[in-house]
């Protein structure tokens, strides 16, 4: 069992190097980029209780939740990733939730602002981002 385990390290040296890069490349990128996503959400985001809508009126709109989606769900990706390896996982898949459009995503959002310890983490990397607490 043990030559499988060295024999199968030795084969596979290059892709456990190469992930071990993307890893890092992801942790580093998850640190920078997370506060300053966090700071673009409204202060006040959860205070509203009405749904809100997307209201595609041209292409241009279109092609802006396209891209959020898209960009929302490569985040939920790497947050599942990062749960893994290092990185901020449950903060990125937050993230790649807020940002991305789905039916029943208000729902989801307030049943997961309504965590304590959560609700804790976002607003202390808000506050990294030197943004007020969100509000409930």
């Amino acid at each position: 069992m043990l030559d499988f385990i060295t024999q199968a390290t030795a084969d596979y040296h290059q892709y456990f190097v190469w992930m071990g890069i993307v890893s890092f490349v992801v942790f580093v990128a998850s640190l920078l980029l997370t506060p300053l996503l966090l700071g673009k959400i409204p202060q006040d985001y959860f205070v509203h209780t009405n749904q809100h809508k997307v209201e595609i009126k041209h292409l241009g709109h279109l092609i802006i939740v396209i891209g959020r989606t898209m960009v929302g769900f490569v985040l939920l990706i790497a947050g599942i990733i990062m749960l893994v390896t290092p990185g901020q996982g449950i903060i990125s898949i937050l993230l790649g939730l807020f940002l991305m459009e789905f039916p029943g995503k208000r729902k989801l959002e307030l049943k997961l602002i309504n965590h304590e310890p959560t609700f804790k983490a976002l607003n202390w990397l808000r506050g990294k981002a030197g943004k007020g607490p969100f509000e409930r």
